[in-house]
């Protein structure tokens, strides 16, 4: 099972490095002339390019078998760059260190600073017909109005993995967040996820805030102050490896993406251990974060044509299931519902809760690009809190 994409997740707040530190770069070269916003709309009707399709996305995040049959049905190569987190490939898209066709894998964080800095060119759907395959949500979402220059490709909500042979549902669902507060029987076995945003949250829906994006230095505080609680309560581990830890038995509980008990943590179980030990819990609709990575084309794209014809290809929704099945992340397609996924076989009908029903999407909290300040906020707090409160 692949945790690549976990694993850059945690590098990037490891290294302290925050999206907004990237929007002065982008605004200078947009002022200094080396970029410019492209408005341009490629035309309808052309023939694609021969390629190759040059792409860049997290290692492990695209089944390669679907890059085959890609390559297959166009008569074209891919070339595949991999980075290590948003910010990386912003910065190496924008100084020319890297040049691609597609960026495979932006959080709906990025987006809007990639548009305002003339990375994205806009999208001509006529050669996306499968966009009509996407959960409605994503036709007008917040990061792109109208879709104008992205589409969806993963979407996962942040809830609590568990072992329900060493503790009771019916208990998890009572206590919500405060069970891993609680967890004072488990010391050491209990995790929170490596991510200044998800952490510093999870501590603020405790109390009932519900603003994901505040930057009150207060509210951040006492976020701050309460996980800090959870070194001495339960010796609590800062990691994201919850898909394999909760499985194998080291984490009893954890803070964790729904996406990691669907696939990965499965593939984990020991021998003869049934599925049935994994649970999931989130929120309710109105107080739970899911959040999505999309696709888009680059304003400078030397394969436009092919590019646009890739973003489609990955929204069909056969494929879009083989990719699942292989990268376990769910698709943002509006077939690939939890009903599907438990009678394919793919979910457990006990973990149906790890996959977003419609109202849930509707109503979900969502993290927001902040300003250089206010990322500045959160990696403080996070600082404080890995050297021990």
């Amino acid at each position: 099972m692949r945790s690549s994409r976990r694993d850059f997740l945690a590098r990037s707040a490891q290294l302290g490095v925050a999206l907004g530190a990237g929007v002065p770069l982008l605004q200078s070269c947009a002022d200094n002339g080396k970029k410019s916003v492209n408005n341009k709309t490629i035309a309808d009707g052309l023939e694609p390019e021969k390629g190759p399709l040059r792409i860049v996305n997290y290692d492990s995040y695209v089944n390669p078998d679907v890059l085959a049959d890609f390559e297959a049905k166009y008569g074209v190569k891919t070339e595949l760059t991999t980075i290590f987190s948003d910010t990386e490939v912003v910065t190496k898209i924008a100084s020319g260190a890297i040049k691609v066709d597609v960026q495979h894998s932006m959080a709906n964080t990025s987006i809007g600073n990639m548009i305002a800095g003339g990375l994205l060119q806009p999208l001509n759907k006529s050669y996306i017909p499968n966009f009509a395959n996407v959960i409605s949500n994503f036709n007008d979402p917040f990061y792109d109005p109208g879709a104008k220059y992205s589409v969806p490709y993963t979407f996962f909500g942040t809830g609590i993995g568990y072992r329900t042979d060493r503790i009771d549902p019916a208990d998890v669902e009572a206590q919500g967040w405060d069970t891993i507060w609680n967890a004072t029987d488990f010391a050491g076995e209990v995790s929170v996820l490596d991510d200044e945003r998800e952490a510093l949250v999870m501590a603020m829906m405790r109390r009932g805030l519900f603003d994901v994006n505040t930057v009150d230095p207060e509210v951040i505080n006492q976020a701050l102050a309460d996980i800090t609680e959870l070194i001495d309560l339960v010796s609590v581990k800062v990691n994201i490896e919850a898909y394999k830890d909760i499985p194998e038995g080291t984490t009893s509980i954890a803070q964790t993406w729904s996406a990691d008990l669907i696939a990965s943590a499965a593939g984990y179980l020991p021998e003869g251990v049934s599925n049935d030990v994994l649970g999931f819990w989130h929120p309710p609709a109105g107080e739970y974060v899911v959040t999505n990575d999309s696709m888009g084309v680059l304003a400078d794209a030397e394969h436009p044509v092919l590019a646009h014809l890739y973003l489609n290809y990955l929204l069909d929704n056969d494929v879009s299931e083989k990719n699942f099945t292989w990268v376990g992340y769910l698709p943002a397609l509006s077939k690939l519902d939890a009903d599907y996924l438990i009678n394919a076989g793919y979910v457990p009908e006990h973990l149906r809760n790890c996959v977003p029903t419609q109202e849930e999407i509707d109503n979900g909290l969502v993290f927001k690009q902040l300003d250089v300040d206010g990322e500045a906020l959160y990696e403080e707090a996070w600082s404080k809190f890995n050297a021990g409160g």
